[in-house]
Formats: structure tokens, C-alpha cells, sequence
């Protein structure tokens, strides 16, 4: 089954490359909302939804889950361009505040991080693409013919990767001490991390980003990239995150729930970008 669906994958990956990125967007959004329409994942969005919104009706709260799908498949579809898409090119790519994004830099040790929203994958490019690296933290799918996939692309338009697990927090300590920069995203559950107050009700949380921030005192730069319309994207980079604020948190679990509030907020103003299929809260 593996094999089959890299098989499947591989083929839509060359033929979104004949047919250009805005053509491969929609073929994208279109499959994937046509199985999402009967995917039994409806039920976990559903209940998420309600979580975060439960002021909204059924209907309205369906509406979310089918633009989900379609923004969710144009993701996937996108994936073949991404090597192509430049951050200069207005027409495709409106960047706000940059200067919270080139300023950091300069020192070098900076962690940045995002959300399963918009198109995060692009989110990276304007600090590949200005000449600096950045070390992506992720963690692999199960089919690893898939992840093979993955890392290509990513590595194509300039992300060195590092897989999560003891070997991959070795490594994103040897970036910090030579002065690199981490990304990552931080809205997935991590059944070994800690439970902290995400829309008001407990979620296990990684707290990996809190912990490298103490120990390499990392100024924390808070992103997204967010889909405005078709392949139009703003990416946003906000005020950065020094560690004078980190030290006033003093924990781990304060500081995670103060990066959690960011992710609250741009849930709350673009709920069809975000991916609501995880099982992200406490059973």
C-alpha cells in the first residue's frame, strides 16, 4: 500500500510540474477535497472545531472543513514549484515586517517557528533565499517512501532537515553552538511532551523550542505564510521573541504556552488554513 501511493504521488509530482503551479494548486485542492468529503478524519475535525469554536453551528462548521480540504490538496500540489517560487516576486508573495526576520540574523541562534497553516513550506524562503541556512525540524510520515519524497523537495530549494528523536536533538544542539538557525512547527500533539491550555483545554505539547531557547539564550521569531487567494501568499514574520522575555517565563511550560498563543490567534483569523484532521487535544 506504501508503494502504491508513492507510485500515485510521484506521478501527480511530474505531471504538477508540466502543468505549472496555478493549474497543479487546483488539481490538488480538487482531489483532496473530493476525499475529504468521505474521509472518516471529518470526525476528528469536527470535534477539534468545536474545541476552538463552539459557538458555531454544524453548518458552519462544515463550511470550515471543506475549505480545509481544498487549501489542504493546493499544499500538496504546490509542492513541485516550491523550488520555483520567489520571495521577491510580489505578484506571488507579499512579505510583511522582513526586517523582524534579517535583523535576528545578524547574531546568528535563532529559532524560528510556525503552524500547520497556510502554506508553512514557504515560510522559510525569504531566509533561504537572502543567504541564510536554516536547519527544519521535522517529523517523518509513516510511508517512508513518502518521506524520501519529502526531503528532496525540501532540500531542492535549500532546507537542510533534521528527523525528530535523540539523534535529531543532538544535532539541533550542535546547530545552536555553532550559531545556526532552527525552524519548526510547534501546533502537533507530542504525546511526550506536556500538557498546556490550548484553547482552553490540554494538549500535549513539545517543549523542545522552550528548552533551546533557555540553554542558547535564541532570540524565538514567531511566522506564517498565509494563503491570500489562488497561489497569492503573505508571508508575515512578527516581533521577535528576545531572550529577555524568554528568561521572564523562566519555565518551559510558560514559555510554551506564550508561543501557543500566537498559533491561537492566527487560527482564530484563518480557520480554513489550518490542518483540524490531528487528534491535537487530550482524549
Amino acid at each position: 500500500m506504501n508503494l502504491f501511493l508513492y507510485i500515485l504521488l510521484i506521478f501527480f509530482y511530474f505531471f504538477s510540474k508540466i502543468i505549472g503551479l496555478r493549474l497543479s494548486s487546483i488539481l490538488g485542492g480538487i482531489i483532496v477535497y473530493c476525499y475529504g468529503i468521505f474521509s472518516q478524519k471529518n470526525s476528528i475535525g469536527m470535534k477539534n472545531l468545536t474545541i476552538v469554536f463552539p459557538e458555531k453551528t454544524l453548518k458552519e462548521k462544515k463550511a470550515i472543513l471543506g475549505k480545509m480540504w481544498f487549501h489542504f490538496g493546493r499544499v500538496i500540489g504546490e509542492y513541485a514549484h516550491l523550488d520555483k517560487i520567489d520571495f521577491n516576486d510580489e505578484s506571488v508573495i507579499k512579505i510583511e515586517k522582513i526586517e523582524n526576520l534579517l535583523n535576528p540574523l545578524q547574531n546568528g541562534n535563532c529559532i524560528f517557528f510556525s503552524a500547520h497553516i497556510g502554506n508553512w513550506e514557504l515560510s522559510s524562503h525569504p531566509l533561504v533565499q537572502n543567504g541564510f541556512d536554516i536547519n527544519f525540524i521535522y517529523r517523518p510520515p509513516n510511508n517512508h517512501y513518502v518521506e524520501n519524497l519529502l526531503k528532496k523537495i525540501r532540500k531542492k530549494y535549500g532546507v537542510k532537515l533534521i528527523k525528530k528523536g535523540n539523534e535529531g536533538a543532538k544535532e539541533c544542539i550542535r546547530v545552536l553552538k555553532k550559531k545556526g538557525n532552527l525552524g519548526m512547527l510547534i501546533d502537533q500533539k507530542m504525546n511526550d511532551g506536556i500538557a498546556i491550555n490550548f484553547f482552553g483545554k490540554e494538549a500535549m505539547t513539545a517543549t523542545a523550542i522552550a528548552k533551546l531557547a533557555l540553554k542558547f539564550k535564541s532570540t524565538v521569531i514567531p511566522a506564517y505564510c498565509i494563503r491570500v487567494g489562488g497561489t497569492n501568499f503573505k508571508i508575515k514574520y512578527f516581533k521577535p521573541i528576545l531572550y529577555e522575555k524568554i528568561r521572564k517565563l523562566k519555565t518551559e511550560k510558560k514559555i510554551t504556552i506564550h508561543l501557543n498563543k500566537y498559533i491561537e490567534e492566527w487560527i482564530k483569523e484563518y480557520p480554513e488554513q489550518w490542518i483540524w484532521i490531528h487528534n491535537r487535544w487530550k482524549n
